[in-house]
């Protein structure tokens, strides 16, 4: 059986919301606080649920709570979901975790990998304290973007990784790369730089949080009280925690117009793993 890439989108979102559904009672039974991220913020205040088009799912962790995350989630919590880390020498490729699909139920489901280690369904990404002034966001910034750059060297023979760099970044990755500088250090090395890196600040204390290990880098840093304590939100047959100013969250993210615009481009998973097949 063969699906319309509409229709395999829709699977993954189903998918998706049931991960995000389990992920949240396990994580209410061990106190642990995770928000909506990225365009599934935009998708719980546009659409009260998923974006139609995009099978991308992001949830964000606050670093008291982000090693434990990990830890639960390392264990057999699931027969159909599996978290990969490097910490636990999975190749993922990725400093932050991500849900996958296992195989077994993947293969049944007759849906396609998305990159080398089988399906991703979600990202995990941390929500760390920054720099209080704009010089030492700026330093912060750029300390980051450099060691992301070096990790994802790493990654350009992998073609089926999903990548978060694009543009310009790409095309430097890319050039060092040629230079075969990765020959000098591990991708692993360049994660535990950043992880000292990221927990450098102390989140209860900071007035600046982001999530800039994500795609959208310093867009992403914000004034503490854009997070709040979070807001629960409809999403689809659900609730779900999102940024309690959502409504500035998304802005710097995507813009003024974002509750109007539509993007000339509908990305997703499944469409970005048919151009790189």
């Amino acid at each position: 059986m063969t699906f319309s890439n509409d229709s395999k989108i829709l699977i993954i979102q189903t998918i998706a919301l049931d991960a995000l559904k389990e992920i949240q009672r396990i994580c209410r039974q061990n106190d642990i606080k995770f928000y909506l991220r990225g365009g599934s913020v935009m998708g719980a205040i546009k659409y009260n649920g998923f974006v139609p088009w995009d099978d991308d799912t992001d949830i964000s962790v606050p670093r008291p709570d982000y090693d434990r995350f990990i830890e639960v989630f390392s264990s057999h919590w699931s027969d159909k979901y599996w978290l990969a880390t490097y910490r636990n020498g999975d190749a993922i490729h990725s400093y932050f975790p991500r849900l996958l699909l296992r195989e077994e139920y993947r293969e049944k489901m007759n849906l396609e990998p998305n990159n080398h280690l089988g399906l991703t369904i979600l990202d995990v990404l941390p929500l760390d304290g920054v720099p209080g002034s704009g010089l030492g966001r700026a330093i912060f910034n750029y300390t980051v973007m450099y060691y992301r750059l070096l990790g994802a060297v790493h990654t350009v023979r992998y073609k089926d990784t999903i990548s978060q760099h694009k543009g310009a970044r790409k095309a430097i990755i890319n050039f060092l790369y040629k230079l075969n500088i990765q020959r000098l250090y591990t991708q692993e090395w360049t994660y535990e730089r950043l992880d000292k890196i990221y927990r450098q600040q102390d989140f209860n204390s900071a007035l600046w949080l982001g999530t800039i290990t994500g795609s959208s880098v310093e867009k992403e840093i914000f004034q503490r009280e854009v997070f709040g304590d979070g807001i629960l939100h409809k999403f689809e047959d659900t609730e779900f925690r999102i940024p309690s100013m959502s409504d500035d969250y998304l802005k710097q993210i995507y813009g003024r117009d974002y509750l109007t615009e539509i993007p000339n481009v509908k990305k997703s998973h499944q469409m970005k793993n048919a151009k790189n097949g």
